[in-house]
C-alpha cells in the first residue's frame, strides 16, 4: 500500500478494525506510546482516507498542547522500530489534543488514555 498524505479537508472514515492487530502487538504499541510525554492519547482504528482503495489500521495520536507534531511522530517511529517486523509499518495520524475527531474516540480502539488532571478543588 502506498503512503497517503492526509491534509485538512480530506474525508476519512474511521471505525473499529475488522482484523485488529494481535493483542501483544497492540500492548507493545501502547507501552511505547506511554513513554512519549508529547502524546496524551492513542488509538488503533481502521481508517479509509479519501483516495485510498482500501482501509488500513493506523495509529492515531493526540499530541499535547505546545508539543511539536514532528517531535511526537519521530518519537513514535523510534518507539515502534522493534515492534514490527522488517518491512511492515503502521501509519501514524497525529491530531492536536484539542482536535481529536469524535469518530476516533467513538470507534473504541483507544490503547492509551487521555491524560486528565483531577480538578484541584475535588478532594474526594
Amino acid at each position: 500500500m502506498e503512503q497517503t498524505r492526509v491534509v485538512a479537508g480530506m474525508k476519512m472514515r474511521i471505525s473499529a478494525p475488522v482484523q485488529p492487530l494481535p493483542p501483544d502487538r497492540a500492548a507493545a504499541i501502547a507501552s511505547a506510546v506511554a513513554r512519549i510525554p508529547e502524546i496524551v492519547e492513542a488509538h488503533l482504528p481502521q481508517c479509509l482516507v479519501e483516495g485510498d482503495s482500501e482501509p488500513r489500521q493506523v495509529l492515531a495520536i493526540g499530541v499535547a498542547r505546545g508539543a511539536r507534531f514532528a517531535d511526537a511522530v519521530a518519537a513514535v517511529g523510534a518507539g515502534l522500530s522493534g515492534i514490527f517486523p522488517s518491512g511492515q509499518l503502521i501509519d501514524v495520524l497525529p491530531f492536536p489534543q484539542f482536535a481529536v475527531p469524535g469518530a476516533l474516540r467513538a470507534a473504541q480502539c483507544q490503547i492509551y488514555p487521555m491524560q486528565t488532571k483531577k480538578a484541584w478543588w475535588k478532594i474526594w
